[in-house]
């Protein structure tokens, strides 16, 4: 089978013919139809975060056809529609006992320690597949494994209830869908995205987005300031992955708020720990992965239209064309919100 992989950190991925995976007795074999573009994938490319292992195939938003089933697979079968839960844990440990595989004591990734699904064919356990309805595009389920699903958690990280105010910053493939379920999901009473793309902050007025700011044009905090009459957000989350706008998005926060680091920085952060947190009992929540269970809820929202993914994939490109997919994404060509590969 055709597969891109990176084989030296720094380096663009190569396409490589390799052998397609064998099924273990629990696991299924997948016919990839459509594998989402992750700013991750190029973290991974470039190093900020290690992998697992050299040459590897990356891409962890996955969707397609299982072709195989092991013998001992039980629950789905040769002809489904699935996406891919990318986390791979033991099930046994404290935290996959407690319903938190995320933070699995043996915790792997698809894409990132195993291989991924920027090829034709993946093997996953089966435990790891979800079906997707008829309804439901590929490249819409490929992208609720990640671009979704991570939205979804950080917003129930951060508690967010029925008619709180909401600071969203970056309205990118995260930040977009967290607008989204805001707004339509979770009841939140205003929903403030940030941004510096003006399409971008309209895209988000169009899903749900009382208020928009313009970051390169406005002091953000100083508006949000403004909109809130002082009170600032009971929750913000930052979905960028700068030292700026994460240090922003915790001065966004009033008393007895949240804020949740979703972003992957390499840079420090300076917080004051009594001005901004203590004397305002606020909480700094770290958001990692999703959960499984999570994805399942969002398989049904998305199968009842109660969110719509239309506007997500601005961006399709071929699996030779990987190369070009991280280009668009890093460099944002054409306001890109998800490059979705599509076979």
């Amino acid at each position: 089978m055709k597969a891109v992989r990176l084989h030296r950190i720094g380096e663009k991925l190569r396409i490589d013919s390799v052998q397609v995976p064998r099924v273990g007795a629990e696991e299924v074999l997948i016919d990839i139809k459509a594998s989402g573009i992750c700013h991750s994938d190029i973290n991974y490319r470039d190093g900020v975060s290690p992998v697992g292992k050299l040459p590897i195939i990356l891409g962890h938003e996955i969707a397609g056809v299982i072709t195989e089933i092991g013998h001992q697979v039980k629950g789905v079968k040769e002809g489904d529609r699935v996406c891919v839960h990318y986390v791979i844990s033991c099930g046994s440990c404290l935290f996959c006992s407690t319903g938190r595989e995320n933070l699995c004591e043996k915790y792997q990734m698809i894409g990132k320690d195993m291989d991924g699904g920027f090829a034709e064919y993946i093997k996953v356990p089966a435990r790891n597949v979800l079906k997707l309805t008829k309804t439901i595009p590929f490249e819409q389920g490929a992208i609720i494994g990640c671009a979704v699903s991570t939205a979804f958690h950080a917003l129930r990280r951060a508690r967010v209830s029925v008619g709180d105010t909401v600071v969203i910053y970056g309205v990118g493939g995260l930040g977009v869908h967290a607008v989204q379920l805001a707004s339509k999901i979770f009841g939140a009473g205003k929903v403030i995205a940030v941004d510096v793309s003006n399409r971008k902050l309209k895209l988000a007025e169009k899903l749900g987005a009382d208020e928009v700011v313009n970051a390169a044009e406005e002091n953000p905090v100083a508006r949000i300031k403004e909109i809130t009459g002082g009170r600032l957000a009971d929750a913000a989350f930052e979905f960028i992955g700068l030292r700026k706008t994460i240090e922003e998005a915790i001065n966004c926060v009033g008393k007895g708020g949240r804020m949740a680091i979703v972003g992957v920085s390499p840079e420090a952060i300076r917080v004051s720990p009594y001005g901004i947190i203590i004397a305002k009992e606020m909480e700094i929540i770290g958001v990692n992965d999703h959960l499984k269970s999570e994805m399942a809820q969002l398989i049904r929202l998305v199968g009842s239209d109660k969110i719509d993914l239309s506007n997500s994939v601005t961006h399709q490109v071929s699996l030779e064309d990987v190369n070009r997919g991280l280009e668009i994404l890093e460099r944002k060509i054409g306001n890109p919100v998800r490059v979705v590969v599509v076979q």
